[in-house]
């Protein structure tokens, strides 16, 4: 096989640049004391040491569920509220300025607010929905303000019911918006969620951990967790999108 037909594998791509970078970063660290910034062994070793701990999967369950539901929560009332601010101008008039402003503010000052009126353990909940509401709501309205008015009108000529309206002409329109939606917002989730949980402390959380690791300059397990941020994020965001894929396709089929 010739070098070049290697070398257009994506893969093999993106094997080389892994392998670049962790070359980079064992050679930053060599001359640096692990106290300042561990190399990738000794991250690695972290990691393992901490996966056989019931802590670990403690912080991990405790910070998914409660961004998960700020999330959700986030998503369904995006939704709702696009969808509403499309039929009804005045709502997208009312919605409008509260979006503004949560694309606007900074989610540190967020936190530090929010903590006046909530308890440390629900601020990874509010702040996912912080950060999901505005993205989501403004990727569904621009959405269904992309629908063709010319199959509307093909639509209404034909007599479709409102579910057939909505899987033929709003549905195909809607969903590459809502795609970019949850790819988008995912991520900032988690890191918006861990955030949150650094600045307020909550027990058993992921940014508890993160804390306590910089508290005591172990900078491998701050890293090992860095690094189960990162493939936690991916993992829910490829989950996520196979998730409303199929739920395209299945709506797309009328089953």
């Amino acid at each position: 096989m010739k070098a070049s037909t290697i070398w257009d594998k994506r893969w093999v791509r993106r094997l080389t640049a892994a392998v670049f970078w962790l070359a980079v970063w064992q050679a930053v660290s060599l001359p640096l004391p692990d106290l300042l910034f561990a190399g990738p062994v000794q991250t690695v070793q972290s990691l393992f040491s901490m996966l056989v701990e019931g802590d670990f999967w403690l912080s991990i369950a405790h910070s998914l569920g409660k961004i998960a539901a700020g999330f959700l929560l986030a998503f369904a009332l995006g939704c709702l509220l696009a969808a509403l601010a499309y039929r009804f101008p005045f709502v997208r008039i009312l919605i409008e300025p509260a979006v503004q402003i949560m694309k606007s503010v900074p989610v540190a000052c967020f936190v530090v607010v929010a903590l006046i009126w909530i308890r440390s353990a629900w601020i990874s909940v509010l702040t996912a929905f912080f950060v999901v509401f505005p993205a989501v709501y403004i990727n569904l309205y621009e959405g269904l303000r992309s629908v063709d008015p010319k199959m509307l009108e093909m639509a209404q000529m034909f007599r479709l019911s409102g579910g057939q309206k909505r899987r033929a002409v709003y549905l195909p329109a809607v969903m590459p918006y809502l795609l970019s939606a949850c790819r988008v917002s995912v991520g900032m989730a988690l890191k918006a969620g861990v955030a949150g949980e650094i600045i307020g402390l909550p027990r058993w959380s992921i940014g508890e951990q993160l804390y306590l690791s910089k508290l005591y300059l172990n900078t491998a397990d701050l890293f090992a967790w860095s690094f189960v941020i990162i493939v936690l994020s991916v993992a829910l965001e490829k989950l996520l999108v196979c998730f409303v894929s199929r739920m395209q396709r299945k709506w797309g089929d009328g089953r």
